[in-house]
């Protein structure tokens, strides 16, 4: 069965960076990549959605779901890199099991601590309180799972959850993308030099993935797939996507 990108979106709120990536999936997984993309994300990267995947997990009849951020971290930034606060932000996975575009289910994933000592709060799959760009308003009740970061929580026939550090997976030839669009090229750094013109990304032999040895933060959730339909059954076609934005209270 075949996969493919729906839709990119940005939101950029006042006070927030706030990225989207939406995909539609089949049996399968779906790739996109947002990586540090706008001056507001290079500022505060903890708001930056890199990756959201989507693909079977090791058990049958389950599902993972990952929400990459924070990229890149060198090895050397990794030990204090950390996930944002629950007074900070809230990040959601967010899926749509009608075709309509519209999440029906979110989960929530908040933070507290500091680095190296955070402890994670996930709730969801629930029906959110509100949709669409300003769908940042908290869940209630019991939380699916809670723990410490850094380790795999949950039962293993139910909603399990890991956020931590992971190697960044997206691979992308950085310095010829600038390139091919120098006006994406970030504000700092070497990057930020204007870069000699070309038209076309290098080949395999010649290319640099320039991501080779970075890490990020990821949020990864697997859990039963009939858990994200409508009828309790396994949707055979569904949206999944990511943000990150101010938490809104009740």
């Amino acid at each position: 069965m075949k996969t493919w990108i729906a839709r990119r979106e940005r939101v950029v709120p006042l006070l927030a960076a706030m990225g989207l990536v939406a995909g539609l999936v089949t049996a399968g997984v779906v790739l996109a990549s947002d990586h540090q993309d706008t001056p507001e994300v290079e500022l505060s990267p903890r708001f930056d959605v890199n990756d959201v995947y989507a693909f079977p997990a090791a058990g049958e009849g389950r599902i993972a779901l990952v929400l990459g951020t924070s990229s890149p971290l060198t090895p050397a930034q990794t030990p204090s890199a950390a996930f944002g606060n629950k007074e900070q932000e809230l990040y959601q996975i967010k899926v749509d099991n009608n075709g309509d575009a519209v999440e029906d289910l979110v989960f929530q994933i908040l933070f507290t601590g500091t680095p190296g000592n955070q402890r994670v709060t996930l709730r969801g799959p629930l029906a959110p309180k509100v949709v669409g760009a300003n769908g940042n308003m908290m869940l209630g009740g019991p939380p699916t799972v809670s723990g410490l970061t850094n380790r795999v929580l949950g039962e293993s026939r139910g909603v399990r959850l890991f956020a931590g550090p992971r190697d960044d997976p997206f691979f992308i030839d950085l310095e010829q993308f600038f390139r091919i669009l120098p006006d994406r090229r970030p504000s700092t750094g070497p990057l930020s030099v204007m870069p000699t013109p070309a038209s076309s990304f290098r080949d395999a032999s010649s290319a640099v993935d320039f991501l080779r040895g970075f890490n990020d933060l990821a949020i990864v959730i697997e859990l039963p797939t009939a858990m994200l339909s409508a009828d309790g059954r396994t949707p055979g076609k569904f949206g999944v996507w990511g943000t990150t934005s101010r938490a809104r209270a009740n």
